[in-house]
């Protein structure tokens, strides 16, 4: 592949689109396995939140390639370029393109979505964003990077747990503002997640654009998605296997963690070897 011309552009399309068209709405449901438009209530979103986060993986490999090229936008904020790479790819993103997607996605459904600002590791800083949708009197987070296979309740004065496969998030009432917990691929380390206030469109695509500065998801490829029994985790050379029953870490070679990505993940082998040529460019 010419390293001239990334396989998919970073195109935002522009900091004010939020939108999308019925028919990219009907072709993201039919990919998710949906042969009809759910009702927007608690078992739709909890079935869409569901099929998200068994198929559209928390990532940065579209990310990597734009920072590798320096592209003038970083790909997938605007939610149509987010879908079209993701129909055509199977590339998901990382926390703000991929918040901004779900929360159109659920937006164009019917939802009452909100997107949200939080901060990972509790820093009072706005580093991570997420959406809260309202069904009826409660407000449920759906994250895009959390992937807590179920929606996440968030009534006052009222501690929720939600387990899928052994990976277990916890969310916390506090005059702060709700303290989510949620387990990383290392063992042993829980991260804490202040969520924070409202947020609208710009407000994500500049926190976007801050993270090419800093971001742990700058140097290296992560790729996390869930399955029925529990969730895989991609992170360099590691592969963590995460159910019910157990934990499993291994070390793989380059060539090995591409087939996973590939025949696990569901990315096509194209971006794979893209992203591999612009982490260990030829010499």
């Amino acid at each position: 592949m010419c390293k001239s011309e990334p396989i998919v552009d970073g195109t935002t399309g522009g900091g004010s689109i939020r939108t999308l068209t019925d028919a990219t709405i009907d072709e993201v449901l039919e990919r998710l396995g949906f042969g009809e438009r759910p009702d927007p209530d608690l078992e739709g979103l909890t079935a869409v939140y569901r099929a998200w986060c068994r198929r559209v993986p928390f990532d940065n490999l579209r990310k990597l390639v734009a920072l590798h090229y320096d592209m003038p936008d970083l790909p997938g904020i605007d939610p149509a370029d987010f879908f079209a790479a993701w129909l055509l790819t199977g590339a998901g993103g990382t926390c703000w393109p991929s918040n901004n997607a779900l929360h159109a996605l659920l937006a164009g459904l019917g939802f009452d979505a909100e997107l949200h600002a939080a901060s990972m590791w509790d820093l009072d800083e706005d580093n991570h964003g997420t959406t809260l949708v309202t069904v009826g009197a409660t407000r449920y987070m759906v994250d895009s990077s959390v992937l807590s296979d179920a929606p996440v309740p968030l009534v006052e004065g009222q501690p929720a747990e939600v387990a899928h496969g052994g990976y277990v998030v916890r969310a916390t009432p506090d005059p702060g503002g709700w303290l989510v917990r949620f387990p990383t691929a290392q063992e042993g380390i829980v991260v804490p997640c202040r969520l924070r206030h409202p947020m609208d469109h710009t407000a994500t695509v500049d926190a976007y654009e801050r993270s090419r500065a800093v971001s742990p998801f700058n140097d290296d490829i992560t790729a996390r998605v869930n399955d029925r029994d529990g969730v895989w985790v991609v992170r360099g050379r590691t592969i963590t296997r995460v159910t019910a029953g157990e934990r499993t870490t291994r070390e793989a070679p380059d060539v090995e963690v591409d087939d996973f990505l590939v025949d696990e993940i569901g990315y096509i082998p194209q971006l794979v070897a893209e992203v591999r040529g612009v982490l260990s460019p030829d010499p």
